[in-house]
Order: C-alpha cells, then structure tokens, then sequence
C-alpha cells in the first residue's frame, strides 16, 4: 500500500488507465475492512478518486472516501466528499450528507434534506431508516416501520425498537424483536445486544452463548462500545454458571444438532475449542456450520484453521480439498480427496470425493460411484453427527436416481442417530409415491423439532392440498427469512393465476427491492411481458442477464421482447 501510494508509482499508474482505478479499489476495499481510520485507507481513497475516469467511478470514490472521513469525524470533508458523489449522480450519498449534517448540529437540515430525497426518488427502505435518524416519537417509529416493511434485512429499526422495549423493561419483548433478525442474518452487534438482554434477565448462560458466537465471527470483538474483549466477558459471566466437561459439551452439541440449533451448536464448539485450541475436526465442524448459516468468510477462516492443525498428512489434505471445493476449483478438490484416499481410507476422504462428484454431474455413472463413496463412508469410523449427514446425502442420491425404498431406509437410519433434517428427505419420498399426506406429517415434524425454522416452513406448503394453509405456511416462512424467494414466487404466481396481474407484479417488486434475484426479475418478466408492458419487461430481462448472462430462458423472453418492439 505505501508503495503504491507514493507520487513515483501514481505516475506509473496512470499510465494504464481503467486499470489502476481496478487496483486501488481493490487495496481501499482492504484497507477499509482492516481499518475504516487509518491515513493509509484515506490515501488510498484518494488515488483511488484520482484513478477514476467515468462518472460511476467518481461517485463510488468519493462515496467511500466520505464513509471513511464520516467515521474519522471529520465532518466538513466529509460532507464535502459525498455532495461530491451526489453530483457525479450517486443519489445515496445524500443520505452521507444528511449524516455529515446532523453531525455538525444542523439536524433539521438533515430531516429536510432526506424528505426530499423520498418525495423526488423512488422510495427505498434505507430512505426511511435514514429520516428516522433525524425524528422524534411516533414519527420515528413510523419512519422505521416502513423502513422494515420495504426492507425487511436493515438492522437498525429492530435493533431501535428492542432497545426502546428495553427501555421500557420489557426485556422479553426486547429479546423477541432481536430474534428477528437473528434467525437469517447473524449480526455481531445484534448478538452482542441480545446478550445484553439476557444478562439484565440473569440468564447468562443464554449470554454467554451469544458472546461465544460472537467471538466465532470475529475473534477480536471488542463489546461495551469497544472497551472489554469478549473473552473477558466470557470469563466473568463463566463464573456464574455451571462449569461443563469436554463430555458434557459433546452430549450438548448433540442435542443442539438435532434440534437443528446452528447457532447453540456454534457455541458448544467455541466452548469446546477453549480447552482445546488445536483440534482441527472441532474447527472444521465449526466451518461446516458457518457456511449453513451463510457466513462464508467466518468458515473459511475456520477451515484454514483446520488445515493448519491438520494432525496427518491424509487429514490435511481433506481440508485442503473442502477449500478448493468452495473457492470453486473442483477438480484439484477431487485430486485432494484421491490423494488423502491413496494415503488412507477415512470417512471425511469419502465424503468430501462423494460431495465433489455430486456437484459436477449427476448422470446414471457418477450417481453409482457417489452411492459407492457414500457407502463406503459410513464404513468408516466417525460420529453421529457426520454420519446422519452422510446418510441424508445418500438419500437424496437414491431419490434422484428413482430408487425411493433405498431412499427411505437411508432417511430412517439418519433419524433414528437424531438426524432431524432427514425428515425433509422422507418427506419428499412419501410425496413421490403420492402419500401427500404423510410428506405433510413427516415436515410437521421437522417445523415442531425444528422450531422457527423457515426453510421446515416453506417445504411443508409444497404439501398442503389447501391453497389457504400453504400461504400460511409461506407467510411465516418470509416472516422468519424474508431473504427465502420461493415465498415471494409462490404467492406472485398464485396471484397470477387469479389475473391479479398487477398485485403479482408488486409481490415480486417487494422483494427485488432488497434482494436481486434471478430467478424474479425473470418471473416479473414473463409477468410484464404478458400484460403488454414490453419496457419493463426488456429493464427485468437485461437486469436478470447482469447476473447470469447465460440464462436460456430469460435470453428467449429478452429476444421475444426485443423483436416485438422493433416489429412495433
């Protein structure tokens, strides 16, 4: 970076055009990650402003430099810098300027200032959460209800109405509307304030959990408004409640894992890597759950973590497998699998070889030798735990291939060693062989065991024979996971079908507000396209083909759109 940034290399730089603005945005990007603070970050940002031909390019510079000044508190530059990106047409910097704003005293210049934006611009939830800012009593709450409403994923209205709850000692309705968020986006800052809750309720060993998780996050979380280390905390409130042994913790995680608690589950581990720092199949446990709750750079620290306390050379290279496998280079994933195989069998080398091949291509061939790892897993030594999941995957294979008695007895094995998410896979094979009301059963268990589970949700209403419970069932999986798109589908489709042509086209447009999804820019396509309105249609199309230029379906529908309008 200090190379970089030095007067002889700027003019070195400069000299291959677009391509250093590429290379500075992606140091400022680290830089920023590593501290928002620094004079390096601010310097960088400033080549990086330099750099920057297009008016796109202007904007995005002089946006983040204003973040970053924002947080230095330097309030004037900082304004300065997002009226900058204003005017190379970056409508969100208003809300920096209203920040910057409110900061320097001048609050109802800020409250005006963001009426503006919403009555001149489309209105978009973080408009809202924005002027809310700026508001007082009942127009406040108002602003960041429509604020969660048309953006269900911003976290500072739940995080503003439970600490108002709290406020009010309502502690447990305080807890409620943090839960909210916390069970589809694992927030550090909402975890820490929910451990908050539950120690002003003396329930530290709730507390204790969510400091644990925050720490699997980020290791060096500092809480309290940056002033004690969350190991700290763990060591006071640990004195509080009932010491546990690495037997304990083992019993618990299981319980937890057949509960389908992921985020209980994170915790025992984090407890159990205390005392013993360097086992790499805790850490790789603790991976495998991090990337299911979608925290993927969490599960790749953990993962190299793994790798690097690998105890044999076969073991090591199992890791390094699951690393190529999810930075995409399946092959040499594979060639890893084999080589750990060739040094020794274990069930880890099975199942990472089964997963790859699985993934690539599931033709009649590969399906048999996926069927033969798998197998050939479960021959080999290891827990419960992995074993259950094996048995899922095997299931799942024995379906796809159309041999639906295997597949049941394999789900049945899973069950009977706790393997809850195995109802998911019986489910399924009831509803093949037309036993919709048993698949129906058979998930009833998976959403009573699993509780506030959305994916349970919206898998059980692909089985209700009545329209009105499936929507039920949709409405609380969006409630619990409004990032889940079936819901959203499901409904704009119902809706179609009833010629509601427009409340099908606002369904999806609700959920295209906060989550770019192919698959609904192409649905609300084929909506606008069969209502006539060809504009939209073509806008939806070109948006759909940004993310998957490859899309044979919304390629057709861009194509039809596209020669409709030159024939007109």
């Amino acid at each position: 970076m200090k190379f970089l940034c030095c007067s002889k290399t700027r003019g070195r730089l400069s000299m291959l055009g677009s391509a250093s603005f590429l290379l500075y945005c992606f140091l400022s990007q680290v830089a920023m990650e590593e501290s928002m603070v620094s004079k390096m970050t601010v310097k960088l940002l400033k080549r990086l402003g330099e750099s920057a031909k297009e008016n796109w390019q202007k904007a995005l510079a002089a946006h983040q430099l204003g973040c970053v000044l924002l947080e230095r508190q330097e309030f004037n530059t900082a304004q300065r810098s997002f009226e900058d990106a204003v005017e190379a047409g970056h409508v969100y910097s208003m809300a920096g300027v209203a920040r910057a704003k409110n900061k320097l005293g001048q609050q109802y210049s800020a409250y005006k200032l963001m009426c503006y934006v919403i009555s001149e611009y489309k209105p978009a939830g973080w408009m809202y959460q924005e002027r809310s800012l700026y508001n007082i009593g009942k127009e406040k709450e108002l602003d960041l209800s429509t604020a969660t409403k048309m953006d269900p994923t911003l976290l500072f209205p739940y995080k503003y109405r439970a600490v108002a709850k709290m406020e009010e000692k309502q502690i447990r309705a305080a807890i409620l509307e943090i839960d909210k968020i916390i069970g589809f986006k694992l927030s550090p800052d909402c975890l820490e304030l929910r451990a908050w809750f539950f120690i002003a309720l003396e329930d530290y060993g709730n507390a204790i959990r969510d400091i644990r998780v925050i720490l699997t996050l980020e290791p060096n979380y500092m809480m309290f408004g940056e002033k004690v280390r969350g190991d700290y905390m763990i060591e006071v409130l640990s004195r509080l409640v009932q010491k546990w042994s690495q037997a304990d913790c083992w019993m618990c995680l299981y319980e937890k894992w057949s509960s389908v608690d992921d985020v209980g589950s994170l915790a025992i581990i984090h407890q159990m890597l205390e005392s013993d720092p360097a086992n790499s199949v805790l850490q790789f446990r603790q991976s495998l759950l991090l990337l299911r709750l979608n925290c993927q750079k969490s599960a790749m620290r953990s993962l190299r973590l793994a790798r690097n306390h690998s105890s044999s050379e076969h073991e090591r290279l199992v890791y390094e497998g699951w690393i190529l496998y999810d930075t995409g280079n399946r092959e040499e994933s594979l060639s890893r699998a084999e080589k750990s195989l060739s040094i020794q069998r274990s069930f880890e080398a099975f199942f990472l070889k089964a997963y790859v091949l699985a993934d690539t291509s599931l033709n009649p061939e590969s399906s048999s030798s996926v069927i033969q790892l798998l197998e050939e897993a479960l021959r080999c030594p290891s827990d419960g735990l992995r074993k259950g999941q094996a048995l899922n995957n095997l299931g799942s294979i024995y379906v796809d291939c159309g041999n639906l008695d295997q597949a049941a007895g394999c789900y049945k094995n899973a069950l009977d060693i706790k393997h809850t998410r195995a109802h998911q896979g019986l489910a399924r094979v009831y509803h093949l062989r037309n036993q919709r009301k048993a698949a129906y059963d058979e998930m009833t268990k998976l959403v009573e065991k699993a509780q506030n589970n959305a994916s349970a949700y919206e898998k059980r209403s692909e089985y209700c024979d009545d329209r009105e419970m499936a929507k039920q069932d949709l409405d609380t999986a969006t409630e619990l996971d409004p990032l889940r798109t079936y819901p959203y589908r499901y409904r704009a489709a119902v809706s179609m079908d009833d010629q509601k042509e427009n409340e099908a086209v606002e369904e999806l447009t609700k959920a295209l507000n906060f989550r770019p999804d192919l698959q609904m820019l192409h649905l609300r396509a084929a909506f606008y396209d069969s209502i006539g309105n060809t504009t939209s249609a073509l806008r939806d199309c070109q948006a759909a083909l940004c993310l998957d230029p490859n899309h044979t379906d919304t390629l057709d529908l861009y194509n039809r759109a596209h020669n409709s309008v030159i024939q007109n």
